[in-house]
């Protein structure tokens, strides 16, 4: 994303909603919140930081299935997306950092493990390694770090088991239109972090990859979150390009994001789902 593009899903009650669902679907499809090979390692007093934490759900769902002598922090750019204090737990707390921007000094080598999830619509071309040595200050000796995300590049519809279930064409085209969106306003790409991991120097690096689909019974609803990410980011996008009066060739207006929703629904209804690859990257820095 480029310096001082907004977050283009927005942080309406409504997509705070869906986050939560995001996050709970997101969970069921990987398995665990801390991946088992970080678990192992985390000390009895683990300080543990978010970074691009939005809500703090990762942060509040963790604490809760965590020993009760850890300690939480949440980082985000901004804090629209946070909830009320006396709505999260008392060992969770949130803060304004940017995690492509310097962290204070007084917070480097601090913490046990950092979480990254979800923020490549934060990310543009060639700051994948920089953003990371940045996090990585943050870090004890053998500290570990969790990064998540969704290769949505190859992501599309399928047709389901149901008689009568569509091809999932719509679904295609919507995820196909947010991919070429995230392309020419962001510089979308997706990275190889495990060798991003290994070139910053990070030992016992590991890479799990698990299909959104793997969870069968929670197919329908992975999709429909999705849809409604696409559609909302789309939808942001086009309402800003049409009141800036920017070029707007090859962008939808919200006429065809609203057009296209419908009909991706309409596959969702008839039993169509889409799949993408879920990637969990671990790595771990040097030991004193």
């Amino acid at each position: 994303m480029a310096k001082g593009e907004k977050y283009w899903l927005g942080h309406a009650s409504e997509e705070v909603q869906r986050l939560a669902e995001q996050h709970f679907l997101w969970t069921k499809a990987i398995g665990y919140l801390i991946h088992p090979s970080i678990a192992a390692t985390l000390p009895p007093n683990a300080r543990i930081a978010d970074l691009g934490c939005g809500t703090g759900i990762w942060l509040v769902e963790t604490s809760k299935s965590s020993p009760s002598t850890y300690t939480f922090a949440g980082f985000d750019a901004t804090s629209s997306g946070f909830p009320p204090s006396d709505h999260i737990p008392s060992n969770v707390h949130l803060q304004l950092g940017d995690f492509k921007s310097p962290f204070p000094e007084h917070l480097h080598g601090q913490y046990d493990m950092l979480n990254i999830r979800l923020v490549v619509l934060a990310m543009g071309a060639d700051v994948w390694q920089h953003t990371l040595r940045n996090m990585l200050t943050l870090l004890k000796p053998g500290g570990a770090i969790q990064w998540t995300e969704g290769d949505f590049i190859t992501s599309r519809g399928y047709r389901g088991t149901a008689v009568g279930s569509t091809s999932g064409a719509a679904l295609t085209r919507m995820q196909q239109m947010m991919v070429s969106t995230m392309k020419k306003r962001f510089a979308y790409n997706f990275p190889d972090l495990a060798t991003v991991f290994e070139e910053e120097g990070l030992k016992g690096v590991e890479e799990d990859v698990v299909s959104s689909d793997r969870v069968v019974e929670v197919r329908t609803e992975m999709t429909s979150c999705a849809i409604g990410a696409v559609a909302g980011m789309l939808a942001n996008l086009a309402e800003t390009l049409g009141t800036k009066g920017e070029e707007v060739d090859g962008f939808w207006s919200t006429e065809e994001v609203a057009l296209w929703k419908e009909r991706a629904e309409r596959d969702v209804e008839s039993g169509a789902y889409l799949r993408w690859d879920i990637h969990v990257w671990i790595g771990f820095t040097p030991a004193a």
